[in-house]
């Protein structure tokens, strides 16, 4: 996967010294827009099989970082190449944080229109414990009792 744009000052850079974190970068870029493009084709908020890896891929970054650090000063060029790397991830972060609070907002409102459309309708059935139609139960009432005494 080729890198997001680099800097124009990154020929005088040691870019092996970047190499793992620029590939963890690119990595969690990618993992962003997909997410970011099946939000905006409509997709509900439920991703939850990328959270996990959005969140271990953010701590690898942080690590790398961390042990960027203490290996030593970076140069102004290396602070620059880094601070716009980053600068990218947290641009891309923030537009999907954007487009999951809307998709939680739309999945809401979905949620709360079936609610709407079965109290209107009055054809609401109770339902015990097991699953099973409580029949001769008052209408609109639900039991929270075990089926043999609801």
């Amino acid at each position: 996967m080729p890198s997001a744009k680099l800097p124009a000052e990154t020929s005088s850079l040691d870019m092996g010294r970047f190499a793992e974190l620029d590939r963890l970068i690119d990595q969690l870029i990618s993992i962003i827009d997909d997410e970011n493009a099946l939000l905006a084709s409509g997709m509900p908020a439920s991703l939850a099989a990328t959270t996990g890896t959005k969140s271990n891929l953010a701590g690898s970054i942080e690590e790398r970082l961390r042990a960027l650090g203490d290996a030593g000063p970076v140069s102004p060029e290396e602070r620059a190449y880094l601070d716009e790397r980053i600068t990218l991830v947290q641009s891309k972060a923030k537009d999907n944080l954007s487009r999951l609070a809307g998709a939680i907002g739309a999945s809401r409102r979905r949620i709360a229109a079936v609610v709407a459309a079965v109290r209107e309708s009055g054809t609401t059935s109770v339902y015990g414990r097991t699953g099973n139609r409580v029949a001769d139960a008052p209408s609109g009432r639900s039991s929270l009792l075990p089926d043999r005494l609801a």
